[in-house]
């Protein structure tokens, strides 16, 4: 698979999150929680879809926020903690991700500084680069802004590199998703809330 056919994996895991008391509906089999917990605070469902390449399922994603937001910029300015949940649905290699980051943290974002991205880029991509069989299908990355904190990123619920401090990070991968510039404008609409697919199953 080469970095094209990973389309807007972090520009880059069944189940996507694991809070008990949620309810979860089924997302072409991964199952997608309502609200999940993110330093201390339940955060909403705001949207979830599923990234493709060459009608190939890439990966599932879920963004949690604790109030509805409109727009990157809406999103950007959200006071307290946010997620974005990603299920890989097919193996991604280092190689592979590594292009992935290259080319998405690459774009033109007024929003972000870029210089400030080559450290927390580089730290992930080694990351994966020590998995020898980088990500695998059924994995669950994570990728939490918590406030005083910074940027968290889990893989399978473990700690995957240090946090990030500084918002220039996060802000550059919420822009992936849902900046002007994406490929993927349906991805993007449904994670801000448009009507969910017919694809979505029945909740528990």
């Amino acid at each position: 698979m080469c970095s094209s056919d990973l389309g807007s994996l972090l520009g880059l895991c069944g189940c996507l999150l694991t809070l008990p008391t949620a309810r979860a509906a089924t997302l072409e089999g991964v199952a997608v929680d309502d609200a999940v917990q993110v330093a201390g605070r339940r955060l909403q469902l705001h949207g979830a879809g599923v990234s493709r390449s060459w009608l190939l399922r890439v990966y599932a994603i879920a963004l949690y926020l604790p109030e509805r937001s409109a727009s990157l910029a809406e999103v950007r300015q959200t006071e307290g903690p946010r997620r974005i949940a990603i299920a890989l649905m097919r193996d991604v290699s280092a190689e592979d991700f590594r292009s992935a980051i290259t080319d998405q943290l690459r774009g033109d974002d007024p929003g972000v500084d870029r210089a400030v991205l080559q450290g927390p880029a580089r730290q992930l991509v080694q990351a994966v680069g020590h998995r020898p069989q980088g990500l695998r299908k059924g994995d669950l990355l994570t990728l939490d802004w918590v406030p005083g904190t910074g940027t968290v990123v889990e893989l399978n619920h473990q700690p995957f590199i240090e946090p990030v401090r500084g918002r220039a990070f996060y802000d550059a991968l919420l822009g992936v998703w849902l900046g002007e510039q994406v490929s993927d404008t349906t991805l993007r609409a449904q994670l801000l809330g448009a009507p969910t697919p017919q694809r979505v199953v029945s909740r528990n």
